[in-house]
């Protein structure tokens, strides 16, 4: 009985070492393709017939061993097709063995794997108790019925031998079932976390590899020990380059403040302009940076850097196009009034002038030909500007709808009067419309840098609105000449009166300052120096008499109704 019980033990021990053996293997089983299938049922089988090779026989023809745990337990956790493999074996190598033992070896193999079969099906996937339990009945049914299988062997030797070698069996090979179950098991959920963690990584990498963020991961002295081709591309450089680089000993403070936040245990963003100590590229660069925290422990840390430069790209051409007029493609009144706001008067600049630009009567050409043949009007004239601007010390903007800004550094005030004077005339003398085009100027010129641009602007606005009122084509100049034709045709005496005056005046006015614009304003206010005489009557004005004094305080009223 001790002897028998000591083989069996020792058997059970082989098994669980070659078990063991097969554990602490580096290979891990992962595939799950029908070749690697049959490995591992020629594996088993083999380990199976190693334990069958170490049996106790109990007489002639009669072995005993473990191969009913492993037949038993293989279903259990491998395909069918392994567990048949190793079966097939073992039942081979036991019909090879020859003996009274045969059959019931041979059905002790079958039934063993028959049942692991079942199990696997029907109650292990069911099962909700403690493995231990589950394992230990498992192993309970499979030799129970291994010790029926016996009852095949000639009588009277079937009974002793289930005499002798059953308490043993009950005893300990339900154990042995239960402890390789376990192991099993234990195997199989390493091998699966193996493999989770296997695709993990993998994921891991292919989420790195393939995206077009730049990533990095770096220790806790900030040094990179992995990063992708992506980032490589973006600092134009290699990955061979970048592992190893001491992001710490950086230049870039701003960033390397980021990366020491981030390793303090905390999130940390750098947004700016970055050169690469690699490759010198400047660029624009939006850097994440994440810690990777364990055990309340910073480990290591993860970056994600993205280039801006298509982004700043857009934001700029965004930034633009608020401020461009769509039709003329200058700039608009939302960029003159930034660059009033903005702009620093230098020395070397002065003197400034700001010359005022305004198209006459503009609402009747688009009313008469058409808003078509208007914005025709104003694309001409911008690109005249265009034209003449080349210098980069002179800006222009459209800021209203027919109204357009020259902002000219290092112009005097006689050369902004030639500038008005030369496109007022170009302008007139467009030849691609059916009409001529009228327009106003106006100017101011600042010779001191402590002057505000507003307020030069502000008189340039006034000079032209004083201008416009004595260009011919203004609506305020129709009327002035509605009252006169109405005063001349009162009184053909002061209509030669004033023609004389206006004459006079013109010329003395040619004398004085050769100015075109003082010329014609002198010109026009000797014309219209008698205007207030409209709200007279025809009887006072041709009498031949002695005015009344009523009538003489009346006369005296028209310098105030002229103003």
């Amino acid at each position: 009985m001790m002897t028998t019980m000591t083989a069996i033990i020792t058997n059970t021990l082989l098994l669980f070492g070659l078990v063991f053996l097969i554990n602490q293997s580096d290979r891990v089983r992962q595939d799950n393709t029908e070749r690697a299938n049959v490995l591992y049922g020629l594996i088993i089988g083999f380990i199976t017939i190693i334990i069958m090779l170490n049996a106790w026989q109990m007489q002639d023809g009669i072995f005993f061993d473990t191969r009913t745990v492993m037949i038993s337990v293989t279903p259990l956790f491998f395909s069918g097709l392994t567990a048949f493999i190793a079966m097939l074996m073992a039942v081979l190598f036991r019909i090879i063995s020859g003996g009274v033992g045969i059959l019931p070896g041979v059905l002790t193999i079958i039934t063993s794997f028959g049942i692991g079969l079942l199990w696997k099906r029907y109650v292990y996937p069911r099962w909700k108790y403690s493995d231990i339990l589950q394992f230990y009945i498992f192993g309970l049914v499979v030799h129970i019925v291994m010790l029926l299988c016996l009852l095949t062997l000639p009588s009277p030797t079937d009974i002793e031998t289930i005499l002798v070698v059953g308490p043993i069996v009950i005893l300990t090979y339900p154990i042995a079932t239960m402890f390789l179950s376990l192991a099993a098991k234990n195997y199989d959920e390493r091998v699966k976390s193996h493999q989770l963690i296997e695709i993990s990584e993998k994921r891991y990498r292919s989420l790195i590899e393939n995206s077009e963020l730049g990533m990095i991961q770096f220790n806790t002295e900030g040094v990179i020990e992995v990063t992708n081709q992506a980032f490589a591309d973006i600092l134009h450089t290699t990955k061979k380059d970048l592992v190893g680089l001491n992001m710490l000993a950086l230049p870039n403070q701003d960033l390397v403040a980021a990366l020491k936040r981030c390793l303090d245990g905390k999130t940390a963003l750098y947004e700016g302009m970055y050169q690469s100590v690699l490759s010198f590229h400047i660029f624009p660069v939006r850097v994440r940076f994440s810690p990777i925290i364990q055990n309340h422990k910073v480990t290591s840390g993860i970056g994600i850097i993205e280039d801006l430069t298509k982004e700043y790209e857009h934001r700029e051409q965004i930034e633009q196009l608020r401020l461009t007029d769509a039709l003329t493609k200058l700039p608009n009144r939302l960029a003159f009034d930034q660059l009033l706001g903005n702009y620093t008067i230098e020395d070397k600049q002065l003197p400034i002038s700001i010359i005022s630009c305004d198209i006459n009567t503009f609402r009747i050409i688009n009313t008469s030909f058409g808003y078509d043949i208007g914005n025709q009007v104003l694309v001409t004239i911008a690109n005249l500007f265009k034209t003449y601007i080349k210098d980069t010390n002179h800006y222009i903007f459209r800021i209203e709808g027919d109204q357009f800004i020259l902002l000219m550094n290092n112009t005097s005030e006689t050369e902004a009067e030639k500038v008005c004077l030369d496109f007022k005339n170009k302008i007139k003398n467009f030849d691609q419309f059916d009409f001529s085009i009228n327009t106003s100027f106006g100017y101011h010129t600042l010779t001191n840098k402590n002057t505000s641009l507003v307020d030069a602007f502000d008189q340039a606005e006034k000079d032209l609105q004083t201008n416009k009122i004595y260009d011919e084509s203004s609506i305020s100049m129709k009327t002035i000449d509605v009252i006169m034709t109405t005063l001349f045709e009162k009184n053909k005496r002061e209509k030669e009166h004033s023609e004389r005056v206006s004459h006079i005046s013109k010329r003395i006015a040619k004398q004085l300052y050769n100015n075109p614009t003082f010329i014609k304003r002198v010109e026009l206010a000797g014309k219209l120096h008698d205007i207030g005489k409209i709200n007279i009557s025809t009887e006072v004005l041709d009498k031949p008499g002695k005015l009344t004094k009523h009538e003489f305080e009346h006369i005296r009223s028209h310098p105030e109704s002229g103003y």
